[in-house]
């Protein structure tokens, strides 16, 4: 039986190291992600508040403050589907 356990380990400890790396690199870069998006909001806000009342309001009614928000949100979504892409990799070759 003990041959039976050393190969299931020998199979089973590669794939357990490819998993703890995809989950690494995937929290890393949403992490990073995620502190980009937050200082490029910071800017946006820095920005936004140096211009009259009057003029933001206008932008606030056209739905720029929105549409920053989805883009950011589309390319979020869209490094979680690259990184969910490559850590796939790992396991299905």
């Amino acid at each position: 039986m003990t041959g039976l356990a050393a190969w299931l380990m020998s199979l089973a400890g590669p794939l357990l190291i490819q998993a703890l790396v995809a989950l690494g690199v995937g929290v890393l870069t949403v992490v990073g992600v995620d502190a980009a998006f937050s200082q490029l909001v910071s800017w946006i806000t820095t920005g936004v508040s140096g211009i009259p009342a009057d003029l933001a309001n206008v932008l606030a009614m056209g739905g720029v403050f929105q549409g920053v928000s989805y883009i950011l949100g589309a390319v979020s979504a869209r490094v979680a589907m690259v990184g969910f892409s490559a850590a796939k990799r790992f396991f299905i070759k």
